[in-house]
């Protein structure tokens, strides 16, 4: 009797919580978060440097390449969820769109901090 789409029970109640598409940008951000927690247990490391039309330059690297990937796929799937979601249960898609955004803020931070200086 409990479905996929119930909630505490109740039957025919669909929560947003129980959504597919609010967990994986909360997947995607843990992700981006142990990719820089590899990144920075594994450091220090070399300058990735690149030719760029004749012209050597250093570039951001693998794993900077792979956190963005991490972080705009996210986007879609957040608007995916908040469009389908917030009219049904906006309550719960709101609280879930709020712990997104802290997870996302979680994921960025650790990179604003290195790209000002405080993070090694």
């Amino acid at each position: 009797m409990g479905g996929a789409a119930m909630d505490n029970g109740a039957p025919g109640r669909p929560s947003a919580f129980r959504a597919v598409s609010g967990w994986i940008p909360l997947a995607l951000s843990a992700a981006a978060i142990a990719l820089l927690a590899g990144y920075f247990l594994t450091g220090p490391h070399a300058p990735t440097l690149i030719v760029d039309r004749g012209v050597v330059r250093e570039d951001e690297g693998a794993a900077a390449h792979v956190w963005q990937l991490l972080m705009a796929a996210q986007l879609p799937v957040i608007a995916v969820f908040a469009a389908r979601w917030l009219p049904r249960d906006g309550k719960r898609a709101a609280a879930m769109l709020a712990i997104q955004a802290l997870a996302i803020a979680a994921a960025a931070a650790p990179v604003y901090l290195m790209e000002h200086g405080y993070l090694g």
